[in-house]
């Protein structure tokens, strides 16, 4: 049955794309998807009702996402007169009573399983493609690197000539993708040829005003060089993120300047990925806590080591399983224990079945056995933090989804009663797991 409902509501949005012929701007990657849509979606004034831009909501980027945003639904749930609703609307918007309401659609392309992006570029064709980064993913479904690497890049070839494609210049396998393209390529990232070249970015934490905190980014772009501050978030996926929004901007010829104020006036990341968050104690959370892969867990790793601290306070990395790794599993918690070590993180609290890899591979890499710790389960692992926890420590949380990492940030938030506001899987129906 749900089979049927995901196909009429697919047949229902291409007839509605054909017919109207919104500007598609879409984006995907392993990594930093999300935050690059929002990112985007604020530079394109999104927030201005009479702009005609509409951004995808949450995660909303596989089969019935897609069509929801199309639609401008959320998730029915388990509501059969939502989804009476959602039908409806279909079914007229199919039909000509209706109108999709938007002249450019800002959306999220996930893949899980080998033609998932094939089947969402046929739903809506992209007009402009960012591609963010790519790295091990679901490698259980795709049995390797190269075979994730070619389903991300089928956005980029879907392309006409008259697309724009936005790639990021630090990652080979991305920017292999300038050759696979009829359209425009434009770039970006750290490298001295990307288009959209950023510069530094570097974490300004404020003691007195914690809200105020977060990312101070540097860019240039065809001479002309910009300073300005995101708060409330911290690390590179963000920097990149809004490097690749201005990016698209210039893409499509629009204001850039008004880009940058509306993207330091906005944006203040996505809850779950790479948030600051106020811990007890006088502490900071580095909340990044909505999912996990080896290339998003490397990059938060390198971004808490280089996290300011006082002399004698602690970075500690409180690090979950990372699941649908398949065979690369092992390898994949390995590596993150050896990096942990390497980059001088001061403690380690490991969560998940395969917590002790991860623990004795960090050992095994040099960090003393007393300063790394293995947990089956999230919420001992954070009341275990936070015996441990003293004024100015940085604790950065972060894990798939399936190990609730989200649970010890709720229990060295500073203030849990906004955990509905500030954490990921706070509805009733997630608290009840």
């Amino acid at each position: 049955m749900q089979e049927i409902l995901f196909r009429f509501l697919t047949w229902c949005v291409r007839r509605a794309i054909r017919r109207e012929r919104p500007q598609i701007v879409a984006v995907a990657g392993s990594v930093g998807k999300s935050s690059t849509k929002l990112a985007v979606g604020i530079a394109l004034n999104d927030a201005d009702a009479f702009s005609g831009v509409r951004t995808s909501a949450k995660n909303y980027n596989n089969e019935l996402g897609v069509p929801l945003t199309i639609l401008d639904r959320h998730a029915p749930g388990r509501s059969v007169l939502a989804w009476m609703g959602l039908v409806a609307r279909a079914k007229m918007l199919a039909v000509g009573f209706g109108k999709i309401g938007a002249k450019t659609l800002v959306l999220e392309y996930g893949t899980d399983h080998p033609g998932d992006l094939h089947h969402l570029i046929s739903i809506a064709k992209p007009d402009v493609a960012v591609l963010t980064a790519i790295g091990a993913e679901h490698t259980e479904f795709f049995g390797s690197l190269e075979a994730v690497a070619q389903e991300e890049r089928d956005i980029i070839r879907a392309l006409g000539p008259d697309g724009i494609a936005v790639l990021n210049t630090d990652d080979s396998a991305v920017f292999a993708a300038k050759d696979e393209t009829r359209g425009t390529v434009v770039t970006f990232g750290e490298s001295p040829d990307a288009d959209v070249r950023l510069l530094s970015y570097r974490v300004v934490v404020d003691g007195q005003n914690p809200e105020s905190s977060g990312l101070d980014i540097h860019i240039n772009t065809y001479g002309t060089n910009a300073q300005f501050r995101i708060t409330g978030v911290f690390g590179k996926p963000h920097a990149l993120a809004v490097s690749a929004a201005l990016a698209v901007v210039i893409g499509l010829d629009d204001d850039i300047h008004a880009a940058i104020q509306r993207l330091r006036d906005q944006y203040h990341g996505m809850i779950g990925r790479t948030r600051l968050i106020e811990g007890i104690k006088r502490t900071m959370l580095l909340d990044d806590t909505y999912n996990s892969s080896p290339l998003a867990a490397l990059s938060a790793i390198r971004d808490l080591s280089a996290f300011p601290v006082q002399e004698g306070k602690k970075r500690i990395a409180a690090l979950g399983d990372m699941l649908e790794l398949g065979t690369m599993s092992e390898e994949a918690h390995r590596e993150v224990g050896k990096v942990v070590a390497e980059a001088g993180i001061d403690m380690l609290v490991a969560c998940g079945t395969l917590a002790h890899v991860v623990r004795d591979a960090a050992i095994g890499a040099g960090m003393p056995e007393d300063h790394a710790f293995a947990f089956a389960k999230s919420p001992e692992a954070g009341l275990f933090i936070q015996e441990r926890l003293r004024e100015g420590d940085v604790v950065l949380i972060k894990g798939s989804q399936g190990v609730r990492m989200e649970k010890i940030t709720k229990e060295l938030m500073a203030h849990p009663e906004r955990a509905k506001e500030l954490l990921v899987r706070q509805s009733d129906e997630w608290e009840g797991r």
